[in-house]
């Protein structure tokens, strides 16, 4: 539970305050990345509840891209942004290295905000409020998707700090438990339909680790705030379009809340 909670302090920005917190523990609590998920998306899922009653839903979607950010930090979102203004400069790997290192904020990482966060407020409009569920699920699954990168690659060449140890510490035990708890889970969330998402949302999150590890040579902490951010887009996006298109399907198999 100690280490739990010295990650929820890291990752969010929730005040906790802990006595005496070694680096050894520090580091092994950012393992248990997935579980702080689970904690974002109650929250996420508690400030849409509170969010309904203003009966707007463009306005409830905003609302909850703003409470993300606050809740977070917009601590991954800064990797994305890094990673996107290093992945579009055409440069060579070093180059794209030092780019990300630079704490500016170029136009490419610019416009690949405001699309992210479109797209986030587009997919809330079309799950809010009655399937706010999937909130409990979304944060779960990129932050499980950033286990299985770190898991698969070794650490960019040139990199350094936090992401570092994150990848020499995931092990492919780490990714095959939070794997089967995520399928587990999304499906007593979610029901068939969170268990399809979560599976087709799959093949977008290998292909995103293989691009980074061919484009930059590995991970680093940017592209795991990349891998984040992108990998819980895909899961709303892929959910609300299942929604749409099948919502028979999603009222026969749906799951617990």
């Amino acid at each position: 539970m100690r280490k739990l909670l010295i990650a929820i302090s890291f990752f969010t920005r929730i005040p906790i305050k802990l006595n005496d917190v070694s680096a050894e523990e520090f580091y092994e609590s950012m393992i248990l990345i997935p579980l702080v998920g689970v904690f974002i998306g109650v929250v996420l899922y508690g400030a849409a509840q509170l969010f309904s009653l203003i009966h707007f839903v463009q306005l409830q979607a905003l609302l909850m891209v703003i409470a993300y950010i606050w809740l977070t930090g917009g601590l991954h979102l800064d990797g994305f942004a890094d990673t996107t203004d290093a992945l579009f400069s055409a440069r060579d790997r070093e180059k794209m290295m030092e780019i990300m290192k630079d704490s500016r904020l170029g136009a490419f990482g610019a416009i690949g905000l405001i699309l992210i966060i479109l797209t986030n407020w587009m997919a809330y409009t079309m799950i809010l409020p009655e399937y706010s569920s999937a909130l409990l699920v979304m944060p779960v699954f990129g932050r499980t998707m950033a286990i299985m990168s770190t898991c698969f690659s070794t650490y960019a060449p040139g990199g350094g700090g936090l992401g570092k140890r994150f990848v020499e510490m995931t092990q492919l035990h780490h990714f095959i438990i939070y794997l089967v708890l995520l399928l587990g889970y999304a499906t007593l969330i979610l029901g068939l339909p969170g268990l399809l998402t979560a599976v087709i949302c799959l093949l977008p999150a290998l292909l995103l680790m293989k691009n980074l590890q061919h484009k930059i040579g590995g991970m680093t902490g940017d592209t795991i705030g990349m891998t984040i951010e992108l990998n819980q887009t895909f899961f709303m996006v892929v959910f609300a379009i299942i929604l749409i298109n099948f919502p028979a399907y999603f009222n026969l198999f749906s799951g617990l809340i």
